[in-house]
């Protein structure tokens, strides 16, 4: 069965890279962002800690995903596809709540506590 997914654990693996590049790129951009702004001494408005945080979520939700990834290519590399679909469900569960709480913070008009911790870091 394990080489019949090869395939799959090759473009999960793929999927992978690609997210772990994006997480980079991303902190990349942000630590350059910051390091202008704290040069510049600008005052960052409630849009830009908005902007600061849907950054934050997506590096969050690209690490869950290359989690979720690793996982799935232990089981396969195990065999034990009984447990995989326990975890995937559990996983997905897990996920879906963050990604619900990430949502309602990122979405609403309730930004202070991000607020705080973007300035903080910058």
């Amino acid at each position: 069965m394990k080489k019949q997914l090869q395939a799959l654990r090759f473009a999960l693996e793929h999927i992978k890279e690609v997210q772990s590049c994006i997480i980079e790129l991303n902190h990349d951009a942000m630590t350059l962002l910051g390091d202008k702004i704290f040069d510049a001494d600008i005052e960052i408005s409630e849009d830009g800690y908005v902007a600061l945080q849907h950054q934050d979520i997506l590096t969050q939700q690209l690490n869950a995903t290359i989690e979720l990834i690793e996982m799935i290519n232990k089981h396969i590399l195990k065999g034990d596809f009984e447990s995989l679909n326990k975890n995937i469900s559990s996983s997905l569960d897990i996920a879906k709540a963050k990604k619900d709480a990430f949502s309602g913070n990122a979405f609403e008009q309730k930004h202070e506590d991000f607020s705080e911790l973007f300035k903080e870091h910058l």
